[in-house]
């Protein structure tokens, strides 16, 4: 079987190339942690909003006593609060505050201790995790069915997994943020799901993540996606939950 490896593929920041292959099947060998105290929770907050605002072309987040605000400039989405450490005192005060339609929370805290904390009548959304990783390179085969392009610009990677017919399979992005990785809208395409494909996904961002030196993955997992996650290694860091103030 003739295999092509991307291990040895030359990924360097601040360069837009498109690489191509067609391969076979994944062999994942992505690093278990399974300890979350070995993570601090704040760095990763730092790395994950000012990675989430790179890979959905959003203004720089501003500093707040506690945490960030994103102007997100939808009328539905106006700005987004980013709540780094939970106090139901504090939370409450900040939300007695907001009074604009369309204005959303990101706290680091469960569902039930989020509700608790509001002032006002607000729409909290299904639970979230704060997940991290300690990178390593992974060794990926890619099944011949599908064909894999990246395109990278500045900071922020694309991975794309496409099918025969030319139809987009899954995809993800990474964004590099000071030795920290923050990867963000892994998706599957419903009629592509349970064929690993969010795996080879996962493992080529990776990949690309180690070339640029960085060290530790962050995310924010949906409950779908933690299962996943934490079968690659991810280590679970803190709950999070999303509110809109209806």
């Amino acid at each position: 079987m003739n295999l092509t490896w991307l291990r040895g593929y030359d990924f360097r920041p601040t360069t837009h190339h498109r690489f191509l292959a067609t391969q076979s099947t994944l062999i994942e060998k992505m690093i278990s942690i399974t300890n979350q105290d070995e993570f601090d929770k704040i760095p990763l907050i730092h790395a994950w909003v000012h990675g989430w605002v790179l890979t959905r072309n959003k203004p720089p987040p501003q500093i707040q006593s506690y945490g960030y605000t994103i102007d997100l400039g939808q009328p539905d989405h106006l700005i987004r609060h980013v709540v780094e450490d939970y106090d139901r005192q504090n939370l409450y005060s900040l939300t007695t505050s907001l009074i604009r339609s369309g204005t959303w929370l990101k706290v680091c805290a469960d569902t039930e201790q989020v509700a608790l904390g509001l002032s006002g009548v607000w729409i909290v959304q299904p639970p979230e995790y704060l997940m991290a990783m300690q990178l390593k390179e992974a060794e990926i085969e890619i099944n011949t069915d599908f064909q894999l392009s990246i395109e990278t610009t500045d900071a922020v990677t694309i991975a794309m997994l496409m099918d025969k017919d030319g139809q987009l399979a899954a995809r993800g992005c990474v964004a590099q943020i000071n030795g920290y990785a923050m990867f963000d809208q892994i998706v599957t395409e419903p009629r592509h799901q349970r064929k690993g494909l969010g795996r080879v996904i996962m493992a080529t961002l990776s990949n690309l993540s180690v070339a640029q030196t960085s060290t530790t993955g962050v995310l924010v997992a949906t409950e779908d996606g933690l299962a996943l996650y934490e079968k690659l290694g991810w280590a679970l860091v803190s709950p999070m939950t999303a509110a809109v103030l209806a």
